[in-house]
């Protein structure tokens, strides 16, 4: 994924907490289940409605093939969150800072820049839930004013002192 220099080593990985992405994945599950419960409404419900009953007694096989491709689909989309999750990262090394942003499946931004070239460390917490759980963002300024931002990162504080305590070292 990244070349690192001679004598280049990796100290720290940030990702997105994981919260977030039970969030973004929870719905599916719930739209997955959601179809299941109508097999469960009772036959009384059902007879009321004489058309729908004929469909549901006709076509209950047809009816298992759409939820088993509606199922395949919510998988397909969880797969996508999951790769978006999983790849979007920040990587420290001694040297550098690495910012890898996965878009979609097939496109990756990636940009490194080295601790020299750090102007600004910001840290934005939003909110009670963001402070209890331990999430935020982290906003880099670099010379050339360009802004970094990883939004949703898991332990920001941590992330900005460590990111602060390499600028320091390289600058001293």
């Amino acid at each position: 994924m990244i070349k690192l220099e001679e004598g280049e080593e990796i100290i720290y990985v940030a990702r997105k907490h994981w919260l977030l992405f039970f969030g973004e994945t929870v719905f599916l599950f719930l739209f997955a289940v959601l179809p299941l419960g109508l097999v469960f409404v009772p036959a009384e419900i059902w007879e009321q409605i004489p058309v729908v009953a004929r469909v549901i007694h006709i076509s209950s096989p047809l009816l298992a093939i759409f939820w088993s491709l509606w199922t395949l689909f919510l998988w397909m989309i969880f797969a996508l969150l999951w790769t978006d999750y999983y790849l979007d990262v920040w990587i420290l090394t001694n040297h550098r800072v690495f910012d890898i942003e996965q878009i979609g499946l097939f496109n990756r931004k990636v940009s490194a820049f080295r601790y020299n070239q750090i102007q600004d460390v910001t840290i934005k917490v939003p909110g009670l839930f963001a402070t209890i759980i331990g999430f935020g963002t982290v906003e880099l300024r670099t010379a050339s004013d360009e802004v970094f931002r990883f939004k949703g990162v898991a332990n920001p504080i941590p992330l900005k002192e460590r990111i602060m305590s390499e600028h320091h070292r390289v600058h001293t």
